[in-house]
């Protein structure tokens, strides 16, 4: 055989090769080895782990994914090991949380690499196994010793006076039950420490001092009985907090003979809340309500486009009719509207401890709603319209919310964000 032939082969196989790595970076267990590697390669080795095995679910012989995941398997598998290792060492009251998390993940890891297809690698025609542990013992005595340690922690705080202490006991005991369902009887104990722990919350109208009072509708009254609308619809907000209804409220004040107007005394509100049996009072005042009229602005433009403007039939040289196109330039002028309107709520909150009076949170707050609307109209040839002008023109005109939709509208918006602080706070 000749050298050029020779060097000719070679060229050939080195192309093909390039070919055939090129072709399976392409394909999707190309891009999941890939992305293994990467994970590889920064230290992640569970993840290295998890896309190598999707890698090879779709192609068992791919012999880049195969040796991958032999490399990464064992040192994930150590790495989780010695955490625990190191855990079990550690003197942390909930560590046994954190090792509960590490079996898991060595649990997950054993299960996808079971999950895999038969694996025979290429160059020795051996099936690839891997050392799996077993787990499931170790991982269940580290979630009783889990639930153990909140159980103990929830008896500890439950001997606790004050419904703070009684919270957090709830909370431990629903972590036991998290760890090992119907764990003693931290059911039980988790219900009485949540009744205990409960937090009952009267939201009193916002005193409008904005001097436009009644002008948008009872806009104080509207945010009060939107925010208890939004929390009471949330289960999670409400495990440990109870609200105090308007008409509640109204009640009590009817046998005191007071007016909203006197809730704006603090000493009178803090009386209120205790008549009322509740623990916090949340009050608050609107000191701006600002509305910002339609506006519309217009802008003409000229467009110009160069289409078919008639077509003409003619004799070509050969003798034969044929028909063509005559182009020539339309034009237009366009004018692109936008009207806007908005409406702003500004005001300031605050949380009080009805039984020490003190303010446990002040804040100012800021309702918006903003409208926006744009469209065209058009004299000329239609076909000179951008696409933009196009899609404007077919949209029309259409008029802005009257002021007292806007204030409405900013009014939702500001219960939505008081009704989030609250619950944040609750939690």
């Amino acid at each position: 055989m000749t050298t050029s032939r020779i060097l000719s082969r070679l060229i050939w196989s080195v192309s093909t090769l390039l070919l055939l790595i090129g072709c399976a970076a392409l394909t999707q267990y190309g891009r999941l080895e890939k992305e293994a590697r990467q994970h590889y390669q920064r230290g992640d080795h569970d993840q290295a782990v998890f896309k190598c095995a999707a890698s090879l679910r779709t192609n068992p012989q791919y012999d880049k994914a195969q040796l991958l995941i032999r490399d990464a398997f064992r040192p994930a598998v150590n790495m989780h090991q010695d955490m625990i290792q190191q855990l079990e060492s550690s003197g942390g009251k909930f560590k046994w949380d954190r090792i509960a998390s590490e079996y898991e993940a060595l649990v997950k890891l054993n299960q996808t690499i079971k999950s895999l297809p038969t694996l025979v690698d290429k160059k020795t025609r051996r099936l690839i196994r891997f050392e799996l542990g077993d787990y499931a013992e170790a991982l269940a005595e580290t979630k009783t010793n889990a639930a153990e340690a909140h159980y103990q922690e929830g008896l500890r705080l439950s001997q606790k006076k004050g419904v703070d202490f009684q919270k957090q006991a709830a909370k431990e005991f629903k972590a036991a039950q998290q760890f090992r369902p119907d764990y003693k009887d931290s059911a039980s104990r988790y219900q009485t420490c949540r009744q205990a722990g409960i937090k009952r919350v009267a939201i009193i109208p916002f005193e409008d001092k904005s001097g436009k009072r009644g002008r948008y509708g009872a806009v104080s009254e509207m945010i009060t009985d939107q925010i208890i609308s939004q929390v009471m619809s949330d289960p999670s907000a409400m495990e440990f907090l109870e609200l105090v209804s308007r008409d509640q409220l109204e009640h009590i004040m009817r046998e005191q003979q007071l007016e909203m107007s006197d809730l704006v005394d603090e000493q009178t509100a803090v009386r209120l809340g205790r008549l009322m049996g509740v623990h916090k009072i949340l009050t608050g005042k609107i000191t701006q309500i600002i509305t910002v009229p339609a506006r519309t602005v217009k802008k003409p433009e000229k467009q110009k486009a160069r289409v078919v403007v008639k077509t003409e039939k003619y004799t070509d040289s050969k003798g034969k009719k044929k028909k063509r196109y005559i182009w020539g330039d339309v034009e237009a002028t366009v004018t692109f509207y936008t009207r806007t309107a908005g409406a702003s709520i500004v005001g300031s909150y605050k949380i009080i401890d009805v039984e020490t009076a003190r303010i446990e949170r002040s804040e100012s707050f800021t309702g918006e709603s903003k409208f926006k609307y744009e469209w065209a109209t058009y004299s000329g040839d239609e076909r000179a319209l951008d696409r933009k002008a196009s899609e404007l023109v077919k949209k029309g005109e259409r008029p802005a919310p009257t002021a007292e939709q806007l204030v409405n509208q900013a009014a939702e918006n500001l219960s939505t964000s008081l009704a989030k602080s609250l619950k944040e706070y609750s939690q």
